[in-house]
């Protein structure tokens, strides 16, 4: 299975601006680096609270801008004509032919028949909730063009979450202490593209929090984080992340785990695949058939699985 853009940051001493007042922190680096380079719907709760002002540490590359050239003027395809006037001439004598009788109407004809429409599809139900959670606010300083895409509070201890879209269209996981301080921030390496869940809350339970991307070709790609209690980040999603064969993919509630669905596509139609977690690692649960997302483990079989 293919899979995103790949590439991580590391980890520097920054500086961080506090809700407070200014002070500085370290910046905890990533216990592991991924060795290899998102849709879902989510419960959540409003965010409540102050405002935190993050410093995002300078550790992106800055942007290459090309100006675009201008465009050519558009020249028209065919050259004007002058317009030409008719000679006048003479009225034509009058005939004295009589003239012609007029044609008889045409035969009437029945209507073609009309082709049955074609069946509407199947409407697609919404994907499960992931396990509600409650978002902060949050302001970036230090980082233009960046934008918050979803944050969690509290993953680990105090400790919370904060998904940031990059300028070039990349994302970063911030852990945030409840001062505002950046404690470890780690790149999303997989997918092309991310965009804001609903409500934005990130899916995060039991200290792990699944990031949803998509593909340069449109494909859903899910990558999952665990959050230490130092407040680096660890990524758990093994050597190619958790590709989906289509658009689709969801996070689910398996009572208070999250459950990772993707699909999986041969020449027929189209199954899920649900990853649960085993430990230490993400592990294929089984397998169902295409429609809406399983939600629960007995819902998946090993059987239905196409490999």
């Amino acid at each position: 299975m293919s899979t995103g853009p790949k590439w991580w940051v590391p980890g520097l001493v920054v500086p961080v601006v506090l809700l407070t007042g200014c002070a500085t922190g370290s910046l905890a680096t990533s216990e592991s680096t991924p060795s290899v380079s998102s849709a879902a719907s989510v419960s959540t709760t409003p965010p409540t609270g102050p405002t935190l002002i993050v410093t995002v540490p300078e550790l992106l590359p800055a942007e290459e801008t090309t100006a675009a050239p201008a465009p050519e003027p558009a020249t028209a395809s065919a050259s004007v004509q002058e317009p030409t006037v008719a000679p006048t001439t003479a009225p034509a004598e009058e005939s004295s032919e009589e003239p012609a009788a007029d044609p008889e109407p045409p035969a009437e004809t029945e209507p073609p028949a009309q082709e049955p429409a074609a069946p509407e599809p199947p409407a697609v139900e919404p994907e499960p909730a992931a396990p509600a959670g409650e978002g902060l606010n949050v302001s970036l300083a230090n980082c233009d063009g960046c934008t918050v895409l979803a944050t969690h509070r509290d993953v680990t201890g105090d400790l919370s979450a904060a998904l940031v879209a990059t300028p070039s269209s990349r994302a970063i996981l911030l852990s945030v202490g409840p001062d505002g301080q950046v404690s470890g921030v780690v790149g999303v390496p997989y997918g092309a593209a991310f965009s804001a869940p609903d409500g934005g809350v990130l899916a995060c339970a039991q200290a792990r929090c699944v990031v949803v991307g998509r593909q340069s070709d449109g494909r859903a790609i899910l990558s999952a984080f665990e959050l230490t209690s130092s407040g680096a980040w660890r990524d758990i999603s093994g050597d190619d992340a958790f590709p989906s064969a289509t658009e689709r993919a969801a996070v689910v509630d398996l009572g208070g785990e999250l459950g990772i669905a993707v699909q999986d596509q041969g020449d027929g139609a189209a199954v899920w695949m649900l990853y649960t977690w085993g430990g230490d690692r993400y592990a294929v649960l089984g397998c169902s058939a295409d429609g809406s997302a399983p939600t629960s483990t007995g819902a998946v079989s090993p059987e239905q699985c196409l490999s």
